[in-house]
Parts: C-alpha cells; sequence; structure tokens
C-alpha cells in the first residue's frame, strides 16, 4: 500500500509529481499529498479521497516549486484525514517526508520527543521521522537522516526534504521498494516506489537494496551503504510499459478488463507451446529441463486471489505432474520454519510483484537455498528481481483493485507450466495434446461466457438485495468458491463465504436459512453426484438456490429455476470458465447497490504492508 513519488529537474515538478501518482493509485486512494521548496520555504498540499481532488486543489494554487515529493496513502496508522496524508512535517516546518512500511517503535520515540517539547499534529507513524530528523538536524542534512534511520525500527521506503537544502531530496529503503531514475542530458531525477511510473523515456534506473540511502540532486545520485559508506550502484535501461490508461468505452475498468480476458488469455498461450509434442515452453526460462525433472517437490508462496489461483495449481501438478504441491498464504508462512531440500522448487505468484508478504516468504525460503519461480504480470518489480526464473502473465495492466484478468492469466500460465512439468515426469504425449487443446479452446469459451451478460445482470439483480453468501464447490471449484466470495466481498461489501460443500453438514449447515443465498459451482464431472446431494441439503433448509452449471449437466434442473449454464471443459480448466462468470455476477451486484467498483472501500491493489 501507499505510493511514492518524487521529482527534481527542470520541468513543473508538482506536475510531474501529480503525474506520477496518477500511476500509483492502485497502491491507496484513502488522502494524497504533495511537498516542494520555493524561495526557502516548504509548501504543501494535502487532501482526502481520490488524487483528483489533489490535483484540483493544487491546480487551484498554481503550485510551482524546485523539487517535490508526492504521496497515495493507504491508512494504516490514523484514520483517512488531511492530518493523517502524507507528506508529515516537523514541529517548525523545515522538514518533509513520504513514506511507505511501518514503523515498529513510533510510539516510544513520540513520547520521547514529547517530552523534548516537540508537538505532534497526526496519529501516524510517520510523522515521527519528520520530528526525530529535525531533532538531530545541526545543518547536516544527511548525518540527520542517518542518525534518524539508526533510531527506527520496522521497515521503510522514505523521501525526504529540508527547506534548507533547496537542491536535494534524501531517499532510504528497508524492505520497501524504492526506484530512482536519472537522465544526465535532461538533468532530472524521478523517484517512484514503482518504476512502472516512470513515464520518461531514457532513464537510466537504479533500485535500493536494503538499508542503503541516497542523496539525489538533479546532476548526481550518491549512495551509501548500511554503514553510510558510498558505493557505486549499477543502473540499467528499463523496458517500461507506457500503456494510456483508458476505459474503453466501459462504465468501469473492472467491466473492462472482464471483456479483456479472452485476448489476455490468448496472450499468455501465445507462442508457449509445441503442439505436434504436445507440451509446453517458455522463452528466455531460466532453468533447464533437467533442473525441472529433479523437482521433487513443489511450495507455492501467495496471497489473496494469487493463493486461489495457486490452490487451484497445486492440485493441478500433483493431479497432473504428479508432483507433491502444497499452496501456502505467504502471511503465514513466512512466520513458520519450513524445511527445503534441494529438490523444491518454489512458485511465487504475485499480480503485482511488490506484495510484501510474498516477498518476505520469498526472502526466507531463498535463505535456505530454495529455487524460486515467480508468476508475475509486471516486469522491473521487486519479486521478479529476487526470483531465479519468472513467468510473466501479458495481461497488461490491471487497474481496478479486484482482480479479474491476472486471475484468469495466472491460472493459464500456471496450467502450462503443470503441462511442461507433466510432459517431464510422467505424462504421453497424446494426452499432453488433449490438454494442450483444452486450454487452446478456453478464449473462445470464455466469449461464450461474456455473451451472456444479460442473463448474469439479471440474476444479479434478483440476489443482490441478500447480505449473506455461500459459495459452494467441491475439488477445483472449491478454491473457485473461494475466489468468487472474495470477490463479492471486494466490491460490494457483501458477506460471502466459500466453502467446500461436503464439508456443509460438519458445522457451516446451522447457518443455512431464507436469508442466506447458496450459490453452487457445479463445474466438476468427477464430484457433480456428491454436488447435488450437498445442495439438496441446503433447499431442504430453506436456502434460495443460485446454481453454475457445464451445459448438459444431468439432475441439477429440479434443484432450481436459477442456472446459469456455462461451455463444457475438463474438470482441470473449469475454474477458469466459473471464474469468469462469477466475476460479471460480484460486479452487477455491487452495481446494483452503487459501490465503488474500481476502488472499493479500505482495499489497495498492491498490499505492501505486514
Amino acid at each position: 500500500m501507499c505510493g511514492i513519488f518524487g521529482y527534481i529537474g527542470p520541468k513543473n515538478s508538482a506536475e510531474v509529481c501529480i503525474t506520477g501518482l496518477k500511476f500509483l493509485e492502485y497502491r491507496g486512494y484513502d488522502s494524497s499529498g504533495i511537498a516542494g521548496i520555493k524561495d526557502g520555504n516548504l509548501i504543501s498540499c494535502k487532501e482526502t479521497g481520490k488524487i483528483s481532488q489533489l490535483q484540483t486543489a493544487v491546480d487551484s494554487m498554481s503550485l510551482n516549486v524546485d523539487l517535490a515529493i508526492a504521496h497515495t496513502r493507504w491508512a494504516t496508522h490514523g484514520k483517512p484525514s488531511k492530518e493523517n496524508a502524507h507528506p508529515h512535517f516537523d514541529t517548525n516546518n523545515t522538514v518533509a517526508v513520504v513514506h511507505n512500511g511501518i514503523i515498529e517503535n513510533h510510539y516510544a520515540l513520540r513520547e520521547m520527543l514529547k517530552s523534548k517539547g516537540h508537538t505532534f499534529y497526526s496519529e501516524t507513524d510517520t510523522e515521527v521521522i519528520a520530528q526525530l530528523l529535525s531533532h538531530f538536524y545541526e545543518g547536516d542534512f544527511l548525518k540527520a537522516v542517518q542518525t534518524t534511520l539508526s533510531h527506527l525500527k520496522g521497515f521503510w521506503a522514505l523521501a525526504l526534504i529540508h527547506k534548507d537544502h533547496p537542491d536535494q531530496i534524501i531517499a532510504a529503503s528497508r524492505e520497501n521498494p524504492l526506484a530512482i531514475g536519472t537522465s544526465a542530458a535532461r538533468k532530472e531525477c524521478y523517484i517512484s516506489s514503482d518504476v512502472n511510473a516512470f513515464h520518461a523515456p531514457d532513464l537510466d534506473v537504479m533500485f535500493l537494496r536494503n538499508d542503503e540511502l541516497a542523496v539525489i540532486t538533479k546532476d548526481a545520485v550518491t549512495v551509501f551503504d548500511a554503514n553510510y559508506s558510498p558505493i557505486t550502484k549499477t543502473t540499467e535501461k528499463l523496458e517500461i510499459d507506457n500503456h494510456k490508461l483508458t476505459k474503453n468505452g466501459y462504465e468501469h475498468y473492472m467491466l473492462k478488463e472482464i471483456f479483456e480476458q479472452p485476448d489476455t488469455i490468448r496472450q499468455a498461450l501465445h507462442g508457449r507451446f509445441l503442439e505436434d509434442f504436445g507440451t509446453a515452453e517458455f522463452d528466455n526460462f531460466s532453468f533447464t529441463a533437467q533442473e525441472l525433472s529433479s523437482v521433487k517437490r513443489i511450495l507455492i508462496l501467495a496471497c489473496g486471489t494469487s493463493w486461489h489461483a495457486g490452490c487451484i495449481a497445486a492440485s493441478l501438478l500433483e493431479e497432473k505432474a504428479r508432483i507433491p504441491t502444497q499452496a501456502e498464504i505467504a502471511s503465514e508462512f513466512r512466520y513458520k520454519n519450513p524445511i527445503i531440500s534441494e529438490d523444491t522448487l518454489v512458485i511465487a505468484i504475485s499480480q503485482s510483484g511488490e506484495t510484501l508478504d510474498t516477498i518476505a516468504a520469498v526472502r526466507e525460503v531463498k535463505a535456505k537455498g530454495a529455487k524460486i519461480l515467480a508468476v508475475c504480470n509486471v516486469r522491473n518489480s521487486t519479486l521478479t528481481r529476487e526470483a531465479d526464473a519468472c513467468l510473466f502473465l501479458r495481461a497488461g495492466p490491471e487497474i481496478s483493485v479486484c482482480s479479474t484478468k491476472a486471475f484468469t492469466s495466472q491460472l493459464t500460465v500456471l496450467s502450462l507450466f503443470t503441462l511442461l512439468m507433466a510432459r517431464l515426469h510422467h505424462m504421453g504425449k497424446e494426452e499432453g495434446k488433449e490438454f494442450l487443446s483444452e486450454l487452446q479452446s478456453l478464449p473462445s469459451k470464455v466469449e461464450l461466457v461474456l455473451q451472456q451478460k444479460d442473463t448474469i445482470r439479471a440474476l444479479a439483480a434478483k440476489y443482490a438485495k441478500f447480505e449473506h453468501f455461500f459459495f459452494l464447490g467441491r475439488n477445483y471449484m472449491h478454491a473457485t468458491s473461494l475466489e468468487a466470495a472474495l470477490k463479492l466481498k471486494e466490491i460490494s461489501y457483501i458477506h460471502a463465504v466459500g466453502y467446500p460443500a461436503g464439508e456443509m453438514k460438519h458445522g457451516p449447515l446451522a447457518l443455512v436459512c431464507p436469508e442466506l443465498a447458496v450459490i453452487g459451482l457445479c463445474g466438476n464431472k468427477r464430484t457433480i453426484d456428491k454436488m447435488i446431494s450437498n445442495l439438496m441439503e441446503a433447499k431442504s433448509r430453506g436456502a434460495p438456490l443460485l446454481l453454475f452449471a457445464t451445459e448438459g449437466t444431468e439432475q441439477i434442473e429440479s434443484l432450481t429455476d436459477d442456472i446459469l449454464w456455462l461451455p463444457p471443459s475438463c474438470d482441470e480448466l473449469s475454474s477458469i470458465i466459473f471464474s469468469v462468470a462469477t466475476q460479471l455476477f460480484a460486479y452487477f451486484i455491487a452495481l446494483e447497490r452503487g459501490t465503488d467498483i474500481d476502488q472499493p472501500r479500505n482495499l489497495a491493489k498492491s498490499v505492501t504492508v505486514e
């Protein structure tokens, strides 16, 4: 969560930073702010709500400063308000700081500084940094920052300015990403928590590592290590996708991204299979066939929607490749003491590549000698730099907080990887060709689902009145039900739970009543008879039933009139077909209820805090 952007150079620094923040708004939109230096004074502007509010306020001020740092916030310490918005300042308004991360010892530092006469204006942990810096400042900006950092516990990405040093921005990082882009020809420098927010050509980019600090001017960047010794950092020219953010006529980015899925699935498949051999291949893939053949165990690390993709992939890898596989929630796994053998492959999944819990878990297993395969949508992200090999989704920017096309692209790429591993182990060529044929048919089947938009919208209108939902599934449909429930929760604020249908009688059946809507995902042929029995248990307790079912499924018409028929698919790939339908269902319920679909309350696209 939270996004940092900074600029020093010949352009209007305020305008450049506002533009940068717009590309970071996925990281948080509770509030935003900007600060700069002009004629020896700190000038700032902060607003609650979306960045558009900040831009309006900045435009009304005609803000023009020599350099600037800016921030878009997802609230951790303190409610969303102007007072808690970044940047934060010291009592005398000499220092400004923007911060991603958490200062764990902020309370003790705050009490110490209060005892020395410092007055605090916010509830945030970040303000402690500004006040501490002012406390230690004796004319040497760099030394004061170094001393301040030595007193902090936690993790951070920081950009700091001081009114007495109008030609400098100081940046620092621990565990949180921070990139610096420079152009010697144009005498300008950019700072961002996401390198993909650099929308300027021909930048030389460097990434700050743990406990590194940089003094930035328009002419040079000087970097210091954890011992405050100057070091030489290599830079690189990065291929940055300069996509124009547009809804292409759709009402919301989420709807646009749902309808992009036939194309994004095609793109995920393109050039990644050998049809005659019934197998997959990946360009510029760092692992050799010999290394992959030696894998005896796979561990998948992810959070949220990506974890749901990992759960489905774990079942797929065990069934097709016959490799023991477990999917772990990264935020829990990082506090375990896992047994990692040399024949274990770790797959880390993150749409943004910046999910802190996943990155932290990856670092834990890397320290134990594991090889890391990243499945990611964003080039140049922290995860892709940490990993030994990467499989990119090719889904293009996903703007809506609620993940749709990235999820189905994750499943597509992981299915291709499963095919590769299966062919290297036990799967014969003909079986591989059959599975590949099923994969290739996915885009057209997704298009058939999307053609039922009006039917799904009518069902959503009927069920939007319910405040409680159970999504039930078995086998691959269990993890699919978890994802379907998450989509509904995220954008409609409805209480929804995904559950394995066979477990209902072990407790949750007590909740079933006419006020609880039960959504049955009948997408696995292997378990359909058992699934029908579980749905009968819910129906007999008075629950209204809505079924998503594969065309040709028998016996379910008698259960309910509310059935959405979906194109047939093999069990292993049915999650993609059914997920597109449940995405549309969640979208239209949220539309019916009038919620903020692309930027739902309390959420951010990239989770960069614990």
